[in-house]
């Protein structure tokens, strides 16, 4: 039921929200704005928000809290929480309050994985815990809309931008399509661009792109040596 529910408002969203244009995101002023004590946008304010579970949070909160994370300490772009392993075993044991106390490491690590996001939310549901899965469900549908208002995926010009190669694979599932197997990296105007081949499907879109310039950005970062 969860999935069905997060795929239907996504689509939705992706439908009939307006983002088809998109508003690319402008790193300096976010990196800027998360870093000023005084700002109502200082990172730690925000993540404290989001953790409270605070529903107040407006769509440009969460993209200063979900790009606003590829500047923090411990943001890696191809990171993994480490509870991985463990969590996938659990997952295949089918152990319900094991997936849930290990999904909550996870999210403290990463706390705008969506992956994790939707599969704490199910399981909670599945418990019957719906006011928690309620309360991730809420979540994993902003951070969608955060990523979804930088532009509809159509093409390398309106490219949605994501601060995870996962997250393309996982928001290409939650929109309800699948991943044809093949994959580019095109260097456009915009920055580097993955280009998602998507299986044949009934909205005839056949190939879906994200921009990944926070990646290369952060990787950058690490061979210069900086933090």
């Amino acid at each position: 039921m969860v999935k069905k529910i997060i795929i239907a408002a996504l689509a939705l969203l992706f439908v009939h929200t307006g983002f088809a244009q998109g508003e690319k995101p402008d790193f300096k002023k976010i990196e800027k704005a998360i870093k000023d004590k005084d700002s109502p946008l200082f990172y730690k304010t925000l993540l404290k928000r989001y953790n409270d579970n605070d529903t107040t949070l407006t769509t440009e909160e969460y993209r200063h809290l979900y790009f606003g994370f590829s500047f923090q300490d411990g943001y890696s772009p191809y990171g993994k929480p480490s509870v991985n392993d463990e969590l996938r075993k659990a997952i295949d044991a089918k152990q319900t309050d094991k997936i849930i106390d290990l999904e909550k490491k996870a999210l403290k690590e990463y706390p705008f994985n969506l992956r994790n996001l939707y599969t704490l939310a199910q399981t909670m549901e599945e418990k019957g815990n719906t006011t928690e899965a309620e309360q991730f469900n809420r979540k994993l549908l902003n951070v969608g809309k955060a990523i979804m208002s930088t532009g509809d995926g159509a093409t390398d010009s309106t490219a949605m931008y994501v601060v995870s190669v996962d997250h393309e694979y996982d928001l290409i599932s939650l929109l309800g399509f699948e991943f044809g197997g093949n994959q580019a990296l095109l260097y456009v105007k915009d920055g580097p661009t993955d280009k998602m081949k998507l299986k044949k499907n009934n909205d005839n879109m056949e190939y879906m792109y994200f921009n990944v310039t926070r990646l290369f950005a952060s990787m950058e970062n690490i061979f210069k040596g900086k933090n």
